[in-house]
């Protein structure tokens, strides 16, 4: 995605209400970066990276929001601690709930505001780590930027023993925020699993990568093919990925749907950062 359209798209919600109120949970759709450039509302940066140790002085970092609409909009400040499906997708943590929570630490302002059209604001973010035990440990969260839409009244007169459907589509974007104290291991990574698939006529290779340490990475990774007859090599997608500390990543890579047959051998190979070494896997597999 984009910078400036950032990171997550929290909200497309709606709400069922008649004559007794009904709440129905939030869907979080795919929404495409085009919407954001039509929308015309910018958030940058998408994310934070921090290094900050325990007992320090407070950090200050901001945040800037764009309105390049001829519209009014209000947004509310939230923050929204996680854990990381294998797909890297973020599962949403009850406030106090995860261990590495890094919302208790952050304080940003405001935390309400209105953006009138062409108008910019830099939103504050105070990040104070105190030298205690838990602090010594990766933290991370995401701060939540999410529209706010006054509901209109419904007029449900002419149907009045049908339930009335109100649907109030909002916006929302998040930011992440790492951080990883100087003490923890930020390079332990390992590829757990990579192998050939094939399956319904769709080829694929398959790798697992496991962050084996103590502190967030931040990792690149690509497969590379060779035919083993023809010597041509062929450099698949590069993925770029965070992995939280004990965390699995899944990631698939799909093979050309024109690849001639014969004998391959397949690279993995997984850089996080370091100058000196990277991780990679081989297996071998024939295209018939």
């Amino acid at each position: 995605m984009k910078l400036l359209s950032t990171l997550i798209i929290f909200l497309s919600s709606f709400t069922l209400f008649g004559q007794d109120s009904l709440n129905k949970p939030r869907s979080t759709p795919e929404i495409p970066d085009s919407a954001f450039n039509e929308m015309g509302v910018s958030v940058s940066p998408s994310s934070m990276h921090l290094a900050i140790k325990p007992g320090a002085s407070a950090v200050v970092k901001e945040i800037r929001i764009k309105n390049s609409t001829k519209q009014l909009y209000k947004f509310n400040i939230a923050y929204n601690d996680f854990e990381m499906g294998r797909n890297g997708k973020p599962l949403s943590l009850k406030s106090g709930e995860g261990k590495y929570g890094l919302s208790k630490w952050l304080n940003i302002a405001p935390s309400y505001f209105e953006l009138k059209p062409q108008e910019e604001i830099k939103l504050k973010v105070v990040i104070e780590i105190p030298d205690v035990e838990e602090a010594y440990r990766a933290a991370w969260t995401i701060i939540t930027i999410d529209q706010v839409v006054d509901r209109q009244p419904l007029d449900a007169t002419t149907h009045p023993e049908r339930l009335a459907f109100g649907i109030i589509p909002s916006i929302g974007f998040g930011v992440y925020v790492y951080q990883n104290p100087p003490n923890v291991k930020i390079n332990s990574v390992q590829i757990d699993k990579f192998l050939y698939k094939d399956s319904l006529n769709k080829r694929k290779i398959e790798m697992t990568v496991k962050n084996t340490g103590d502190g967030i990475s931040f990792c690149t990774s690509y497969v590379e093919l060779t035919n083993t007859k023809t010597g041509k090599q062929e450099k698949l997608q590069v993925k770029r990925f965070t992995i939280l500390p004990q965390y699995f990543r899944d990631f698939f890579y799909d093979l050309p749907s024109d690849l001639p047959s014969g004998s391959y051998t397949a690279v993995g190979v997984v850089d996080f950062g370091s100058s000196e070494e990277i991780i990679a896997a081989q297996t071998e597999f024939n295209v018939p």
